[in-house]
């Protein structure tokens, strides 16, 4: 049976460790074996290392595989990297080390239930790598000065102290109606002129100063919104990068130039 007190894990080459076995349900000579999972595939694993009562040492790097086939019945064993210089004796040794630590937990319920368990899926593996990045100090570190921007971001927002009257700048915050008055719009579309390029932020709480200004021509496809006169594309959102965007629909600015002088019947 695995430890009462849970082992803290970390992280030992491709594996994660987990719970800790106990010394006397394992018998002298083996080390310490513990649970663990590949952080890469979530495959479930046993991990064995020398402790100081151990006759052991790796001394060559393996890396094997084996598997077995009920119908055809077979077994292998697959390498999938080997020392140039290595040594059956010493593959013998890794396989009967880890064929040990396999039968002094056969009758064990929690390494059977650990081993024939499905893989970690990848949600619960980010899942689990993010808790621990967090625990870290530079988690931790990194978190508070998310926090401190984030806090300050939000100060600036509300007291408008990122406030900017060059048109760039309103691009995040949208422009109020007192502030697109004094601003003329950067770009406009002139209705005798289709050539022209539309604006690229939202829409403003009320005309620019170059901008047509109600009452509009709803006859002409002008549409009057905060006291302004657009017109509504074919588009729909997303709009594109220099459109308004207003309740679903993408808008051109109607440009004051383009108003035709009106004759004044007697």
């Amino acid at each position: 049976m695995a430890d009462e007190s849970p082992f803290k894990g970390g992280r030992l080459g491709p594996f994660h460790l987990g719970r800790r076995y106990k010394h006397k349900e394992l018998g002298a000579g083996l080390g310490r074996v513990y649970e663990a999972h590949n952080v890469d595939t979530g495959a479930s694993a046993l991990v064995l290392t020398p402790d100081r009562n151990a006759d052991w040492e790796p001394m060559e790097d393996w890396r094997i595989s084996a598997s077995s086939h009920e119908s055809p019945p077979y077994v292998a064993l697959e390498v999938g990297h080997a020392p140039a210089s290595g040594r059956l004796p010493a593959l013998a040794e890794l396989l009967d080390l880890l064929a040990s630590a396999v039968e002094r937990l056969e009758q064990n319920a929690e390494a059977r239930a650990h081993l024939t368990r499905e893989p970690i899926g990848l949600a619960r593996r980010w899942l689990g790598r993010s808790r621990r990045w967090l625990r870290s100090w530079r988690g931790r570190t990194l978190a508070g000065l998310a926090t401190v921007a984030l806090g300050v971001g939000l100060w600036l927002g509300i007291t408008g102290l990122d406030s900017s009257p060059e048109p760039g700048a309103l691009t995040t915050h949208g422009v109020g109606a007192e502030a697109a008055a004094r601003l003329d719009a950067p770009i406009m579309i002139d209705k005798h002129d289709r050539g022209e390029m539309a604006i690229a932020y939202p829409m403003p709480g009320g005309p620019f100063r170059n901008q047509a200004k109600a009452p509009c021509f709803p006859d002409e496809g002008e549409v009057e919104i905060n006291g302004g006169c657009w017109v509504a594309l074919e588009k729909r959102p997303p709009c594109l990068k220099n459109q308004a965007e207003h309740q679903g629909k993408c808008y051109l600015p109607v440009a004051a130039s383009a108003r035709k002088p009106q004759s004044i019947l007697p």
